[in-house]
This record gives C-alpha cells, sequence and structure tokens, in this order.
C-alpha cells in the first residue's frame, strides 16, 4: 500500500516553511509529493533518500501500489504485508539487519 502522509512538523526556526503531502511506498521510499500550493508531482523512480527522522506526519490515506512481476508480497507474523522485490524485504527488521525470515521463507 502507498501511504498518504500530511506532514504536520513545526518549524520553529522557519515559520515560513510549508509542510507537504507525501506518498510513501511499503518499502518507505518516497514516490510523489504535493507542495503546499496543490501541484501533485509523482516520480517514475522511487526516492529511497526520503527520511521520517525528526519529522511529524499523520495519515490521511492510502492506495494499492502497482507493484513489478517479480515483486513478492508476503504477511508478516504481525499482519503486516512486506514486500520482497531484488532480494530486499520491506519489514523493518530487513532495513535493520540486512536480512530477515520473510526472505528466508520465499527462497
Amino acid at each position: 500500500m502507498i501511504e498518504i502522509l500530511q506532514e504536520i512538523t513545526e518549524w520553529k526556526d522557519m515559520p515560513n516553511m510549508k509542510n507537504g503531502i507525501y506518498h510513501v511506498n511499503s518499502a518507505g521510499n518516497l514516490v510523489g509529493y504535493q507542495s503546499a500550493d496543490g501541484e501533485l508531482r509523482m516520480y517514475k523512480v522511487p526516492m529511497k533518500q526520503f527520511s521520517k527522522a525528526r519529522r511529524k506526519f499523520k495519515k490521511i490515506g492510502e492506495y494499492r501500489e502497482e507493484l513489478p512481476s517479480d515483486a513478492i508480497q508476503v504477511q508478516g507474523s504481525n499482519g503486516k504485508v512486506y514486500t520482497i522485490l531484488d532480494g530486499k524485504c520491506s519489514c523493518p527488521g530487513f532495513k535493520f539487519r540486512g536480512n530477515c525470515k520473510h526472505i528466508k521463507e520465499a527462497v
């Protein structure tokens, strides 16, 4: 699923900074951005450098993600669905350790 996140960060040092709306895929990559003026820009290649660190967001929606034909979706033990693509899993364990049980089960 693609999550639609409204940034609600209060920028004390930059009072003129305007928050936007971010479209983030299941791997945590940015696939689209809507600026404060309303223009939505969707990226052909997801931006992997997107970070939510030190920022605040609220989820305002979601929609189904179109996945490549070689992607595998697996359900985790907590009920969340993760995507395995190019030998990488979208679960937090893979991001932290570089491996996970989902990849082992898919092989």
